[in-house]
């Protein structure tokens, strides 16, 4: 008698909520320092912190940049709130209006407009693709390793895994991959979750429940 395993993914194929898990429980994977949810940026990136609370990513030198502005208001704010000559207002939120130069606020503006591209908010799911399983990431770290498991529930075992690189594609923020099982789409009860793991940063993504059977020939 021969034991065959197949994979299915659950009803819907919905991209899982992302949700941030300490890489440090998994032991064998590196833990991220400083691991701020989703929020967290990629790798090379920091929060700009021009405000509390602005967690746009943006270059080292861009952040100490809008630490310097900040501190220049009281030399570049007329009594009228405008700014002297030479500066206008950085606008890296509505309302913000530190004076900066004209570099500077179109430099603002890209940043904010690459926001989602630049934070590590590692998401995975699970499409039918001619009716196999196939299991789809970004917002990885560009050029960085993966891990995608398969983890049965009743025993907390890796079924399944294989090792990715995550790389730039078209109309996916980040590092993305996507990965074919080999395995049939549509097979079983929901035993057990996929997951992926940044293996830069150790970040690890929300686990999207997937059936894994036990077909007996």
């Amino acid at each position: 008698m021969s034991t065959r395993r197949i994979l299915r993914a659950g009803a819907s194929t919905a991209v899982a909520a992302v949700l941030a898990l300490g890489g440090g429980a998994l032991g064998a994977f590196p833990a991220h320092a400083q691991d701020f949810g989703p929020d967290t940026c990629r790798q090379g990136f920091v929060w700009r912190d021009a405000r509390p609370g602005d967690h746009v990513c943006v270059t080292p030198d861009v952040r100490s940049q809008a630490a310097f502005d900040n501190s220049q208001v009281p030399f570049r704010t007329q009594p009228d709130g405008f700014c002297v000559q030479g500066f206008v207002w950085r606008e890296a939120w509505v309302g913000d209006t530190v004076c900066v130069t004209p570099q500077t606020r179109s430099q603002t503006r890209f940043d904010n407009g690459q926001a989602d591209d630049r934070r590590l908010a590692v998401r995975i799911w699970a499409d039918d693709k001619n009716g196999q399983l196939h299991l789809d990431g970004d917002h990885f770290n560009v050029g960085g390793a993966v891990r995608v498991q398969i983890v049965l529930n009743s025993t907390g075992t890796v079924e399944w895994s294989r090792t990715v690189t995550a790389v730039r594609n078209a109309g996916f923020a980040g590092g993305s991959f996507g990965l074919p099982t080999g395995h049939p789409f549509d097979c079983g009860t929901k035993n057990a979750t996929v997951r992926a793991i940044d293996l830069v940063s150790g970040r690890v993504t929300g686990s999207i429940p997937v059936g894994y059977c036990v077909n007996f020939d």
